[in-house]
């Protein structure tokens, strides 16, 4: 049962540091998009509102094969967009520029660091040899 409990702690601690991580590069892309009216609170309320409205789509469409999946990829983005417009008080274009900005941004981030902790250990392993 304390396993049980510790893992369920985790999870929580887990979703909340990625919620967080989430909204930070949503503010990212906000003011590449140019979004006047940002805050990471703002960010936040989008980020977490965001992924509900993106998991109920993923529920809805993700059981259809390959279609299903790419449509609920793409109106992830949009749903996000959607929220941001009366959040930031902006235009559905900047919000959209914005969300995508953010996934991109999150990919490239994570890229690097993986690419920094790849060199470093496969560094460390050459230096063995």
């Amino acid at each position: 049962m304390k396993i049980a409990g510790l893992l369920l702690l985790a999870m929580v601690a887990g979703g909340v540091m990625g919620l967080l991580i989430q909204a930070a590069f949503l503010l990212w892309g906000a003011k590449l998009a140019g979004i006047e009216e940002r805050s990471y609170a703002k960010a936040l309320v989008t980020a977490f509102l965001g992924g509900l409205a993106s998991l109920l789509i993923w529920f809805v469409l993700g059981g259809v094969p390959l279609r299903g999946t790419l449509l609920a990829f793409l109106a992830g983005f949009a749903v996000v967009a959607l929220i941001m417009v009366p959040i930031f008080k902006t235009t559905f274009g900047r919000a959209l520029g914005a969300a995508v900005l953010a996934w991109v941004l999150g990919w490239v981030v994570m890229g690097g660091i993986s690419l920094m902790i790849a060199i470093l250990f496969f560094g460390g392993v050459a230096a063995l040899f």
